[in-house]
């Protein structure tokens, strides 16, 4: 397949080569038509300092010297010395001095040591003055002139050089940002892939190149296939979820119907026998505490199937009241803090509701939150995985305070969006590997599915960061709409 992005650059880089092209023809026939000027004006430079020469000879030595003097200041000749000595061997005319440039003169230097020997080379004549006398006029090459110009000529052409690559070097970086800017888009597409989410993936623009629309494409299809790939797990473990929860009813239905049962009959023979041994005071308090414990576990068992089945016979109910879950919650807080446990972890419930721009509102008197209604399975998520929570809390985290915290964002209303942040803290010892942790046992592993399952993420933070005691903080949010009662449930994935 024919590439378009090295075609594309080496096109632009190519217009720019021509520009730089014709920039250097265009300023190469400027400086040709300067040296054109300045042979032209050396020759007649040369023709005058002739013509004065041979128009100096009537003249006395002040006079001819003057005129020499004034035309060599006019009209300096271009690469010749010009000396006249009288016939004494006085100098009587001296060539200028050559004018310093501190910027050249090490190259000068640097030319005058490898490429250019001592040259001498000169024309002299005798010119006869009036009475006799003669001068020695000197016409001498200038090499230190000749050496400067083509120095001059050769920093500017190596200026113009310069410059023009730095042109080049950076319209190619122009033209290279320009043709790979997509790429950033692309980079920022792999990056939600990685983090799962295949929405802003699918929303990429057309490229312009066609190898970066092909990378787009093939990440477009990406995202399509992860996102069909997600949306099948989550079936998958609803599924998954729905049979555990199945089990529980399964088990809750068993304890109650057989356990109930022979309880209760325990219970009643019990009460029987205690009437029977009224008058024997060492049988009496035995029987009595027979009974009482089969009072306790009776209790206990009503405990065990509120956990089991939080929802008693409802508990595969298309939608639930925000009410109902607010209920379950405070009695699951309670029965964590209920005299008679081993644990010293104090727990409590924190239920925040919030209008769509963040302000802080009361909560719903119960009226209201019975008429709010939210899908069975995210109610049921959200109290399986504070359960799960405190369980853990209880367990592992040695903490002293925990808190159950619950957020709505919206309008209290049916058909409102809403949204739902969940979190669970403690000030114990916090987790050192959260990762590893949430791969191994089903305690924050489940927290994590059952989060994952209703379209949420669970993030793990420490409480106080840097404390003895980090603690733990996890947090979940869960985005859905407030149901009308009897409406369908939707799926959230």
């Amino acid at each position: 397949m024919q590439l378009d992005l090295p075609r594309l650059v080496m096109r632009r880089a190519g217009s720019v080569a021509a520009a730089v092209l014709l920039l250097a023809l265009g300023l190469g026939l400027a400086r040709m038509g300067v040296d054109i000027d300045d042979e032209v004006d050396a020759a007649v430079t040369l023709a005058r300092l002739v013509a004065k020469l041979t128009a100096a000879a009537p003249l006395d030595d002040e006079a001819a010297l003057g005129e020499l003097r004034k035309l060599l200041a006019d009209h300096p000749p271009r690469h010749l010395l010009l000396s006249v000595q009288g016939g004494d061997g006085r100098l009587l005319l001296a060539p200028p001095p050559p004018v310093p440039t501190a910027a050249l003169d090490g190259l000068l230097a640097l030319h005058r040591r490898l490429f250019s020997a001592p040259d001498a080379r000169h024309v002299s004549w005798d010119l006869l003055r009036p009475g006799g006398a003669r001068w020695t006029v000197t016409l001498a090459a200038s090499h230190e002139s000749e050496r400067r110009e083509a120095m001059v000529n050769l920093v500017g052409t190596l200026a113009l050089l310069l410059a023009c690559i730095a042109g080049l070097l950076l319209a190619m970086r122009w033209n290279l940002r320009r043709a790979l800017a997509p790429l950033d888009r692309l980079l920022a597409a792999i990056g939600d892939i990685e983090g799962r989410d295949a929405q802003a993936v699918q929303a990429l623009p057309v490229m312009p190149v066609r190898e970066l629309e092909a990378l787009a494409s093939a990440l477009r299809h990406l995202g399509r296939a992860l996102d069909a790939a997600q949306a099948h797990r989550r079936l998958l473990s609803q599924q998954v979820l729905t049979l555990q929860e199945d089990e529980r009813a399964r088990l809750a239905r068993e304890l109650h119907d057989e356990f109930g049962q022979r309880l209760t009959a325990l219970r009643v023979d019990a009460v029987w026998l205690s009437h029977q041994v009224a008058e024997q005071p060492l049988l009496k308090p035995v029987v009595e505490g027979m009974a009482r414990q089969c009072a306790l576990v009776q209790q206990d068992i009503r405990s065990l199937l509120s956990r089991l089945q939080p929802f008693g016979h409802d508990d595969d109910a298309e939608s639930e009241s925000l009410l109902r879950l607010v209920i379950l919650l405070r009695a699951l807080v309670a029965s964590w803090t209920q005299p008679g446990r081993e644990q010293t972890t104090f727990c409590r419930l924190d239920l925040r509701w919030l209008d769509s721009d963040g302000q802080p509102m009361a909560w719903p008197n119960d009226d209201v939150a019975e008429d709010l209604r939210l899908a069975g399975t995210l109610v049921l998520t959200i109290y399986r995985i504070s359960q799960e929570a405190l369980t853990n809390v209880a367990r592992h985290a040695q903490a002293s305070v925990a808190t159950l915290a619950l957020s709505c964002w919206g309008d209290a209303r049916p058909g409102a969006p809403l949204r739902i942040d969940w979190s669970a803290s403690d000030d114990g010892v916090g987790l050192t590997d959260a990762k590893a942790v949430s791969q191994r046992g089903n305690g924050i592993a489940g927290i994590q599915e059952r989060v994952w399952a209703q379209g949420g993420e669970l993030r793990f933070e420490p409480l106080q960061p840097g404390g003895a005691s980090p603690g733990l903080r996890l947090s979940a949010r869960f985005c859905s709409v407030w149901r009308a009662p009897g409406a369908p449930q939707e799926s959230l994935t």
